[in-house]
Order: C-alpha cells, then sequence, then structure tokens
C-alpha cells in the first residue's frame, strides 16, 4: 500500500491556495531525502510556503520501499513540473511575474530556476500556444490581469498572485502539458518571448462559422458530443449572470453616492435645529447614513471581486472547452472525409480493373494517391483516439473544477454578506442611544412602549453577544425543555440545516 500523506494547502494572505501535483511531488522527494531525512524541506517564498508532511508511519514506508524497490524507482523517475510565483511587479499597466521552477523534465538545462521573469503578455502567448497545440487537452485561458472592482495595485498584484498560481498549478498538473517543448522555451529564454514553434487553429473565421452551421457530425462518444451543447449553455448563462451583477454593482454605487448626499443633509437640519436633542439625534443619523453608504462600496467591491470576476472567468474557461470539442468534431469531419476520398479511390481501382486497357502510369498514381489517403486517414484516426480518450478524462475535471470554483465563490461571499450585516447592525445600534435620548420618553411615547432614560449611552445592551446574534437586542435564553419527538425526528433527519450547523458550515463559530 502507498504510504498516506497530509497536504496542508499553502496561503497567501489568509487566502488558501492548493498545491499542484508537481509541486508535491518535488516536495516528497526533499522529504524522503536520506542526506536530510530529519528535516522537514518547503518551498518558501515571500508570500507563498507550501508544506508536506509524512503522516503514515515511516518504519512501515522504509519497509514497503524495501520490498517494491521498483515502484520506489517508478515513482522517483516521476516527471514534474513546479512553478511557484515569488512576486508580482507592475510597470506601467502590464504586470511582471517572478516565479521560481523546479523540474526534472528532459530538455531542461537545469532543474532549478529561480527568479524567472516574465510579463503577463507572454503568459497570455504560451497560453494560446499550448491550447492550440494540444488540441487533447482543456487549457484553461490566462486570468485577467485586472478586477472589476478596479481596486489599489497591491490589492490588484494580490488576487492575480492567486489567479496566476492556480492557473500555473492546473498547467503543472497536466502531463501532457508539462512535456511540450515550448515550456522550455519559455522558461529558459533570456528576453522578450514568442511562441518558436508557430501553430493556428484547425479552422478560423469564415470557414470556422460555415463548419459549425452544418450541424455536428455523427459521433460514437455521447458524453463528449452531450458535453459540448451543455458548455455553450453554461457559457450563456455564467455570462449573463456576470452582466446581471454589474447591473447590480452599478446600482449598489448609485445608492451609496444617494445616500450619502442624504447624510449631508441631515447634518444640515441639525445645524438648524434648536432642541439640543433634535439637533443631536439628527447628526448621529446623518453620520450613521454616511456611514452605511460606505460600506455599501465596500459590499460592491466584494460583490465585484468574488462573483464577476468568477463567472466572467468561468465564462471564458467554458468558451475555451467549447472550442476545444468543436475542433475535435472538426477531426471527425476530416475523418470522414478522408473515409470517403479512400472509398472513391478504390472505386476507381474498381474500374480499372474491370475496364480493357489498363496504363500502368494511371495504375501508379492511384496507388500511390490511396496509399497517401490511407496514410492520412490512419494518423486522423490515431489523432481522434487520444483527443477522445484524454478529453473524457478531462471533460470531468473541468466539470469538478468548475463547480468547485463556484462553490467557493458563493462561499466566501456568504461569508462576507454575514459580516456585512453584523457590521450594518453594529453601524444602526450606534445611533440608537441618541435617537432614544431625544426626551424623556425616549422617542418611543406613540409606540406605548416604556422606557427608562440611561445616562450612558453603553448601557443600551448590544445585539452582538458572546451568546451569539441576539437581533431583537434581548439576551437569548436556552430552553432546556427537550421533547422526545424533537431527538427522533433529528435522528431521523441527520443532514438537517439550522443557523447553527450553517455557520458551522460556512467556518463561523458560534459559542
Amino acid at each position: 500500500m502507498t504510504p498516506k500523506r497530509k497536504i496542508f494547502d499553502s496561503k497567501i494572505n489568509n487566502k488558501i491556495i492548493p498545491i499542484s501535483t508537481g509541486c508535491l511531488m518535488y516536495i516528497v522527494e526533499k522529504i524522503e531525502d536520506k542526506s536530510t531525512s530529519k528535516k522537514v524541506y518547503g518551498l518558501k517564498t515571500a508570500k507563498y510556503k507550501t508544506f508536506c508532511y509524512n503522516i503514515s508511519n515511516t518504519t512501515t514506508d522504509k519497509d514497503e520501499s524495501r520490498q517494491n524497490g521498483s515502484a520506489t524507482v517508478a515513482e522517483s523517475t516521476k516527471s514534474y513540473f513546479c512553478p511557484i510565483i515569488k512576486a508580482i511587479e507592475r510597470s506601467g499597466k502590464i504586470p511582471i511575474i517572478r516565479f521560481n521552477v523546479n523540474t526534472n523534465i528532459q530538455g531542461f538545462r537545469a532543474p532549478q530556476f529561480i527568479d524567472v521573469r516574465r510579463t503577463y503578455d507572454e503568459f497570455v502567448k504560451l497560453g494560446k500556444h499550448l491550447s492550440v497545440s494540444n488540441p487533447e487537452c482543456l487549457v484553461p485561458p490566462v486570468p485577467p490581469n485586472t478586477t472589476s472592482a478596479g481596486l489599489a495595485l497591491e490589492e490588484e498584484a494580490k488576487h492575480l498572485h492567486i489567479r496566476m498560481q492556480k492557473w500555473l498549478d492546473i498547467i503543472s498538473e497536466n502531463p501532457i502539458l508539462i512535456h511540450d517543448e515550448e515550456l522550455v522555451y519559455f522558461i529558459e529564454s533570456h528576453f522578450g518571448y514568442s511562441p518558436v514553434v508557430q501553430k493556428d487553429k484547425p479552422a478560423s473565421g469564415l470557414k470556422r462559422k460555415a463548419i459549425k452551421m452544418q450541424g455536428p457530425p455523427p459521433d460514437d462518444t455521447p458524453e463528449l458530443s452531450s458535453l459540448r451543447p451543455i458548455v455553450k449553455k453554461f457559457h450563456q448563462q455564467t455570462s449573463e449572470s456576470s452582466a446581471k451583477l454589474e447591473k447590480v454593482i452599478k446600482a449598489l454605487r448609485n445608492i451609496s453616492v444617494s445616500e450619502d448626499e442624504l447624510g449631508l443633509k441631515f447634518a444640515a437640519i441639525a445645524d438648524m435645529e434648536h432642541h439640543s436633542g433634535m439637533a443631536n439625534a439628527f447628526r448621529k443619523l446623518g453620520k450613521t447614513i454616511q456611514t452605511i453608504s460606505h460600506s455599501y462600496l465596500t459590499q460592491a467591491n466584494t460583490k465585484a471581486v468574488l462573483l464577476i470576476d468568477t463567472f466572467s472567468y468561468i465564462s471564458l474557461d467554458a468558451y475555451a472547452v467549447k472550442e476545444t470539442l468543436t475542433n475535435r468534431q472538426i477531426l471527425i469531419k476530416e475523418l470522414l472525409s478522408a473515409q470517403a476520398s479512400s472509398r472513391s479511390k478504390l472505386s476507381i481501382i474498381t474500374r480499372l480493373k474491370s475496364s480493357a486497357s489498363i496504363k500502368s502510369e494511371k495504375v501508379d498514381e492511384v496507388l500511390a494517391s490511396l496509399e497517401e489517403t490511407r496514410s492520412y486517414e490512419q494518423n486522423l484516426n490515431i489523432k481522434l483516439t487520444r483527443v477522445t480518450t484524454n478529453l473524457l478524462q478531462e471533460g470531468r475535471q473541468w466539470i469538478k473544477r468548475s463547480s468547485d470554483s463556484i462553490k467557493s465563490a458563493l462561499k466566501e461571499y456568504t461569508k462576507h454578506q454575514i459580516e456585512y450585516e453584523r457590521r450594518l447592525l453594529t453601524i444602526l445600534e450606534s445611533a440608537r442611544p441618541d435617537i432614544r435620548n431625544i426626551d424623556h420618553t425616549g422617542g418611543l411615547s406613540r409606540l406605548g412602549r416604556e422606557f427608562t432614560r440611561t445616562k450612558n449611552k453603553n448601557d443600551i445592551n448590544s445585539s452582538q453577544t458572546a451568546q451569539g446574534d441576539a437581533w431583537s437586542g434581548i439576551q437569548r435564553q436556552k430552553n432546556h425543555i427537550n421533547k422526545e419527538s424533537d431527538f427522533e425526528f433529528l435522528k431521523r433527519n441527520e443532514d438537517v440545516l439550522d443557523a447553527r450547523s450553517a455557520f458551522a458550515i460556512l467556518g463561523t463559530k458560534i459559542n
């Protein structure tokens, strides 16, 4: 049995980034090195640390490695490509990405490259080349270098750092992409990089549109034939969702401006008010409304970064997947065309056999053409088999990757929304003492409620307590009466989701 290892994901500013398989293999080799068996090695950068610990029994691992020597040799010789971003610099509008690379792939001049510098545009060129030259792989597009929120340069660099590292992890986990020769030129070139091998799409422009209008060819792989319309619909829906969210964010920013003006007007009313209690209440209410207006901007930026950017990138990724599946359909049509050409040339040979006079030059020409067509057909058949086999696996991985990205974005947005509502409640509660202390009735006489005037503003209980969120402002009391039917219901429904378990799932602990 292979030893089990626990992988601790690295963190950048409290944001978790998964470890790529190639990076993990490199760290495992460092840990299992005999000369350094007492040390735990990690790849350290300014803000990016990756650790791997062996949590299985080390003696069992050694015994198994001695018994299965061939297995350990095969594992140690397995190829890996481990890029880790060190920092991101901005010179003008184009960011420069600095990263380290560790690899054991043949073709590289050295196993380790320190402080490699490439611009964002060079990464875009590499991504386009990998997508065109590897039709059997679903290569994700390079993430955009700016966010839709228009944040400061440091925040933009932090988000780009996280997204580019995820993109590199996806590339390094693909055993086909890491053996592309263009990666060697990309890493080892000293000056501006451009793809050495230029390849074009199978069809582009009007030809590609005409092929799409013809309809899909007959396909013996129903999983891939049904995946393309699903991906196309998913691309359209995520793009529409991103556009609608942009309208929501625009409305939030307009509300923020309007409420800020409203807060200023309340402050102006306070200057004209003669009653001291009312003047103080208007002034406090104006500041509260202005603070709430500023929180709307924060909420808009959070939605833009977590939702709009996520849906926009997933939409681009889905479009790239759709185009890759379209290229496979074009390959199927080329194979069908080659098969039809082979059949037509076989029929020509049959007619030549039955003819009375046979010219040797004509026969040699037809036989050479038939051999060339059959060779082309065989190459297309082998290529189609390779593309289909690999796309079946990568299609499932893409579905899982996209669903995980959406779940992670929604989870982070829910956490931020909960914190935003709590801050909003705290802001509103800060104005409550000034409103209640306007006069001796506490401003509640028209509601028929009793009020005891407080000398200290902090005497009013806050809804944010150690016992949880008492939304009514009254301390929450535990109900010690447990009915037998409630226990039986909870036993039958183990997946019941109440408020406490919902907060626990979202990562918020309630004492």
